[in-house]
């Protein structure tokens, strides 16, 4: 038994071992992480090359190709000028931040006002802006996601888990739900008929799509589109970035694939705005 408790500890690790040291490792937005799933098959086969995607979140995504655990990460937000200057970087899409409700609620539309109110707790029922639905559920999201990034920057508001906040700070209310990753927040959204949600505009309309209960917000007036997203109109929209340190060759074949349109209709069929590569 002991024997053979080793020889599979040893092709696991054998196994992890070859992943690590051939193929391209992709690690951090969950907002990213279906085109790379969705391109990974048709790249390994022309290319040879093996892709290994994991989530985790866009700060995990930075962190992890720091110490070189990882060779490109996923970021769905604007680079800082210390980022640009550090790493390498590919723009690949734009994408917005959809501000979801559970099917039944009545609610279509919320000015960037009642947004704010709702997640600072100034509105705690829905009555409060005319509109009769159940118990009200604010999800927000944890401080590494880059979704959360995005809606702080839009409405002012700081998670209260942020540290070293001046006193004057305007904060998420404390007892928001927090989730993580675009499918917890969608689930959670679904399940839950007072629930309003923040997440990525792409990941809702699939969701949407298959049946899921959820309905996805104007703001200002304006539905997130294609066409609202592109000319600017939604207000809520951000980057998705490929992210790799400078010193890294092993990702140059692939970013050059990804910049002649290889990813292109992966980004189109997911509901993203692709860019000028």
């Amino acid at each position: 038994m002991k024997t053979i408790l080793f020889i599979l500890f040893l092709n696991i690790s054998l196994q992890a071992e070859t992943i690590s040291s051939s193929a391209i490792r992709f690690s951090g937005a969950t907002t990213i992480q279906p085109i790379i799933e969705k391109i990974a098959s048709s790249y390994q086969q022309s290319n040879r090359e093996f892709l290994y995607v994991e989530g985790g979140g866009t700060e995990s995504g930075i962190q992890k190709i720091i110490n070189n655990s990882s060779d490109i990460a996923m970021v769905a937000r604007s680079l800082s000028q210390e980022e640009k200057d550090r790493f390498v970087y590919l723009t690949i899409a734009i994408d917005a931040v959809a501000v979801i409700h559970h099917k039944s609620q009545p609610i279509n539309n919320l000015t960037k006002k009642e947004l704010i109110a709702f997640y600072d707790g100034s509105i705690k029922e829905c009555k409060d802006i005319g509109y009769k639905c159940s118990k009200l559920i604010v999800i927000s999201r944890k401080i590494d996601r880059a979704t959360l990034d995005v809606f702080e920057e839009y409405t002012g508001l700081k998670s209260p888990k942020r540290k070293n906040l001046p006193p004057d700070a305007k904060l998420i209310r404390a007892d928001a739900w927090e989730a993580e990753s675009n499918i917890n927040t969608i689930l959670w959204a679904a399940g839950l008929k007072g629930s309003i949600a923040i997440v990525s505009h792409a990941e809702a309309l699939q969701y949407e799509a298959m049946g899921y209960p959820i309905r996805i917000s104007k703001i200002e007036n304006v539905y997130p589109s294609i066409e609202t997203i592109k000319n600017g109109t939604y207000p809520i929209k951000r980057e998705l970035n490929l992210v790799w340190n400078k010193s890294n060759l092993k990702v140059e074949h692939f970013i050059q694939w990804a910049k002649g349109g290889g990813m292109d209709a992966a980004i189109a069929e997911l509901g993203f705005v692709a860019v000028e590569k």
